[in-house]
């Protein structure tokens, strides 16, 4: 596009404008500093279009840190230069209710506030970096995800305010490759403390805790957190919890694998009675057990803890009861195709669109009978 429209663009090093702690991996951003140094560069500039590598950063001594996004920089750019718009091109046409891989009715959302896709890109919606909003929101930018190959299409909208919605739900993301861990014992109950060692334990190893749920009589607390981490979660804890675990008033760390975590996300849902009645009977109609619940203060994500042989049969069902019409089908059999028969059969052919459409009721002839023989569609 440079070439064909003859643009004229400066690069720049994003390292020259961006600092960093020295995390390589995840660095810490520096923002007075980098703010100052991206203002001061952009004043200074007159280049209209300026290209900038993504991920890179300067650390505080002097050598190149890394970020967890390309769409990172240009968030943060855009927050130190309180730009009016920032525009986000993937290589898909924004976010969507549900991963398309695993929901094929999923469809592209048109307009979703930042805390909702804070929640969903949080759970593994890789549209979009999570910590990458977090600058915008700050300034109240509003951002737009549109799809370099769907020049079109409008992609999804991102803003402050709530927009107005009919639906309860805004998407349902996933969290795959997930164990819970939990630590038991009656020494727990009543007695402050056993929380904080079990975090801080988990915390000084860099474990990363995705979801938290605890019983009301605090005999137990159960933690999720990636499979990878498993093994050092339970070396760390065992230790931490030696002494009671040795006099059984604790029991060793139990450990269970294969699970992945579905998040059901939207700001609607406070406003809504019954949400949860709804997403837990659907699983349950359907044989698929819940290992654990968590939910927000804000009521804003309600996420399960299931297996993950069972992701794709939830996560659909889920977005059937909540994103999908809910057409119920009446499968009718007639026998006797005289006068009767016949005026009911034109009956049912002239009514039938009226009857999805305003009741939701889809009549289906699978069978035709009379006294001499009998089909089947």
């Amino acid at each position: 596009k440079i070439k064909e429209f003859n643009l004229k663009v400066k690069l720049k090093d994003s390292r020259e404008l961006i600092l960093t702690d020295y995390e390589f991996e995840c660095a810490n951003i520096d923002f007075k500093k980098s703010n100052y140094k991206i203002i001061d560069f952009f004043k200074k500039e007159k280049s209209k279009f300026i290209i900038l590598p993504g991920f890179i950063a300067f650390s505080s001594e002097g050598k190149t840190s890394t970020l967890g996004g390309a769409d990172y920089i240009a968030c943060i750019i855009a927050s130190a230069l309180k730009a009016n718009l920032l525009e986000i091109w993937t290589n898909v046409n924004g976010i969507m209710t549900a991963d398309p891989k695993l929901v094929s009715q999923a469809y592209t959302l048109k307009n979703i506030s930042y805390e909702e896709a804070m929640e969903l890109s949080h759970f593994c919606a890789k549209i979009i970096y999570s910590p990458t909003l977090q600058p915008v929101i700050e300034k109240q930018i509003p951002l737009k995800i549109k799809s370099i190959f769907l020049e079109k299409k409008k992609g999804t909208y991102l803003k402050k305010i709530n927009f107005i919605k009919k639906k309860t739900i805004t998407g349902i993301s996933v969290m795959k490759q997930i164990s819970l861990i939990t630590l038991e014992g009656s020494v727990m109950v009543g007695i402050p403390g056993y929380s904080k060692r079990l975090f801080k334990t988990l915390s000084e190893k860099k474990i990363n805790v995705v979801l938290i749920t605890q019983s009301s009589s605090e005999h137990s607390i159960a933690v999720g957190i990636h499979d990878k981490d498993v093994l050092k979660a339970k070396i760390v804890i065992d230790n931490e919890f030696y002494r009671e675990i040795y006099n059984k008033s604790i029991k060793p760390l139990s450990i269970e694998k294969y699970l992945c975590i579905i998040a059901i996300v939207g700001d609607n849902m406070k406003n809504m009675h019954g949400t949860s009645g709804k997403i837990f009977s659907a699983m349950g109609k359907n044989s698929i057990n819940i290992r654990a619940i968590a939910q927000g203060s804000t009521e804003k994500n309600i996420s399960v803890v299931i297996k993950k042989t069972d992701l794709k049969k939830a996560i659909n069902i889920l977005h059937e009861k909540f994103f999908e019409k809910q057409n119920k089908q009446i499968n009718l059999f007639i026998i006797g195709l005289g006068k009767v028969g016949s005026n009911l059969l034109y009956q049912i052919n002239k009514q039938k669109k009226y009857l999805n459409k305003e009741f939701k009721i889809k009549l289906r002839v699978i069978g035709l009978a009379n006294s001499k023989k009998m089909i089947f569609k």
